[in-house]
């Protein structure tokens, strides 16, 4: 008669897989780079509606109008220009202010522009403050803004305030709508 034998399965020893992948998950975490957000710093208005709204009247020479077209086409004070050159038209707009606390920076952007045209045309009004401020602390206290003090800080933040409001239009022949900072 024909005996069977019993076969045996091969055990394959497991233990060492645990270990494996958590090495290649923190390999994989390790060398796998995070896309970087990227946004604007605001301090935006409180939603307090008791608050009372006061009107300012600003001399028309105190105001510098920027307008974003949908395309992303900027025009400055009614004056094509292009992003480039943006910051050095701010930045002499800030100089030639004669009382730098009473500027504001018109910022009208059509909400079909795209927001990388949005965020670059804010990158260049506030590294044009910023340039403003670091010549004025220089001037005052012999070293940049960033190396000063709170208290220096606060004195050249308050002779140079960031005045930006900011106007949103669906279409620049319709109705405008939203708020300001």
């Amino acid at each position: 008669m024909f005996r069977r034998s019993k076969r045996t399965i091969p055990v394959l020893n497991t233990t060492s897989t645990a270990d494996i992948s958590f090495m290649l998950l923190i390999f994989f975490l390790v060398t796998t780079s995070m896309d970087i957000d990227k946004g604007i710093t605001r301090q935006l208005p409180p939603t307090d509606s008791k608050k009372e709204i006061t009107v300012t009247d600003v001399a028309k020479e105190n105001v510098m109008r920027i307008v974003m077209k949908a395309d992303g086409s900027l025009v400055v004070d009614d004056n094509p220009t292009d992003i480039s050159a943006l910051r050095k038209l701010a930045e002499g707009f800030l100089a030639s202010s004669k009382n730098l606390s009473e500027h504001v920076i018109s910022v009208d952007v059509d909400r079909k522009a795209s927001y990388d045209a949005y965020f670059n045309m804010q990158n260049e009004v506030v590294a044009a403050y910023h340039t403003v401020r670091d010549a004025l602390a220089k001037s005052r206290y012999d070293h940049l803004f960033d190396a000063c003090t709170e208290n220096e800080r606060q004195e050249v933040i308050r002779a140079i305030p960031q005045r930006i409001a900011e106007v949103y239009h669906t279409d620049f022949q319709g109705e405008e709508e939203g708020g300001s900072e």
